[in-house]
C-alpha cells in the first residue's frame, strides 16, 4: 500500500536515494520502502509503501512525510530551481532573442547560487511547510502541479532573482553601449597629448604628461571646462580629461591601489591598446621609495 507519492517529470535517482536514505534512518524506517515507476515517457511516481504486514504508528507515518517533504524540498532547490528560472525567464520575457535570454539565465543562475548560500535552509523549510500542508489533505503530489498552485512565495522569490538578472542584463548592455559610444568619439579625435602617465593614490590621481611632468589642475580644468561641473568627483573628471586629450598613450601607475577598480576597466575599455597597465618602473619605484621614507 503507498501511504505517499509524488510524481516529477524525469527520474532522479538522486531524490530516489534520498529519499531511501531518509526512511531507513527514522524509527522502524526498516520497514518503509521507496518504489519508482513510470508512468508514462514523461513522467516518473515515487511511492512510499510499507512492507507487508506492518501497520504504521502515527509518529512513523508523519515521520515518513517529513521525510518526503524534505527530500522534495531539497530536490527543488538544488536541481528543479534552474529549470523553473529558465522556465519563467522564456515565458516572461519573450521580447528578448534566443542570445539574450540565455545570458539572462546565466546571471539568473548565479544569483540563485549566491543566495543559495545564505538561504537555502530557509526555502527548504519554507517549502517542507507547504508539502506537508498538502499531504494532510492528500496523499499524492504531482510536482509541476504543487509548485505552480501551492507555492506562490517560493515562486516569487524566483520571479525577484529573474527580475534582477534582467535588470543587471539591461545595465550591462547600457554600459557596452555607452562604452562603443565613448571608443568612437576617441577615435575621431587626433591626440592632443602623446603620453598621460596616471599615477593611483588611492581616491586621487596624479596625472603626469610623457616627460613625467605632472599637469597641474589650471590645465586639466581648462581643457574640460564645458563638462566641467561642480559635482564631478575624481573619476569623472579623470574620464573626461582623457576622452578631451585623447592620448595616444596611457599609462596607468599603482592600478592595485584604485579603490574604484571598475574606472580601471572603463579606460582600458575606451582606450584598448593605447593602454598599458604598469607593473613597476622608475617612476613606480622612486615613489615607493618616497612613501617609505615618509
Amino acid at each position: 500500500m503507498a501511504y505517499f507519492s509524488v510524481t516529477l517529470n524525469d527520474d532522479e535517482n538522486k531524490f530516489f536515494k534520498g529519499l531511501s536514505a531518509g526512511l531507513a534512518k527514522m524509527d522502524e524506517g526498516e520497514y518503509f520502502l521507496v518504489d519508482r515507476r513510470m508512468v508514462n515517457k514523461r513522467y516518473y511516481m515515487y511511492s512510499i509503501e510499507c512492507s507487508e504486514g506492518y501497520i504504521p504508528t502515527r509518529d512513523s507515518y508523519l515521520s515518513a512525510m517529513n521525510v518526503l517533504s524534505e527530500a522534495l524540498s531539497k530536490h527543488i532547490v538544488r536541481v528543479y530551481e534552474t529549470r523553473l528560472l529558465k522556465k519563467m525567464i522564456d515565458r516572461c520575457y519573450y521580447y528578448f532573442s534566443k542570445d539574450e535570454k540565455e545570458i539572462i539565465y546565466n546571471n539568473a543562475k548565479l544569483l540563485s547560487e549566491e543566495y543559495n548560500k545564505e538561504l537555502s535552509n530557509y526555502k527548504i523549510n519554507e517549502l517542507g511547510n507547504d508539502i506537508n500542508e498538502l499531504l494532510r489533505e492528500t496523499q499524492e503530489i504531482n510536482l509541476d502541479g504543487f509548485l505552480f498552485f501551492r507555492s506562490k512565495g517560493y515562486l516569487k522569490g524566483l520571479r525577484e532573482i529573474a527580475d534582477r538578472a534582467v535588470d543587471e542584463y539591461l545595465m550591462e548592455r547600457e554600459y557596452n553601449d555607452f562604452i562603443r559610444l565613448l571608443k568612437y568619439f576617441v577615435d575621431l579625435q587626433s591626440p592632443k597629448l602623446e603620453t598621460v602617465n596616471i599615477v593611483i593614490k588611492d581616491e586621487t590621481y596624479q596625472l603626469l604628461d610623457g616627460d613625467l611632468k605632472e599637469l597641474d589642475d589650471h590645465f586639466i580644468e581648462s581643457s574640460i571646462q564645458e563638462s566641467l561641473e561642480s559635482d564631478m568627483n575624481a573619476d569623472d573628471i579623470l574620464i573626461s580629461f582623457l576622452l578631451t586629450m585623447a592620448p595616444a598613450r596611457i599609462n596607468i601607475h599603482f592600478a592595485g591601489r584604485a579603490m574604484n577598480k571598475e574606472i580601471i576597466d572603463t579606460i582600458i575599455n575606451v582606450f584598448g591598446e593605447r593602454v598599458k597597465i604598469c607593473c613597476g618602473c622608475d617612476l613606480c619605484n622612486n615613489i615607493s621609495s618616497i612613501t617609505k621614507s615618509n
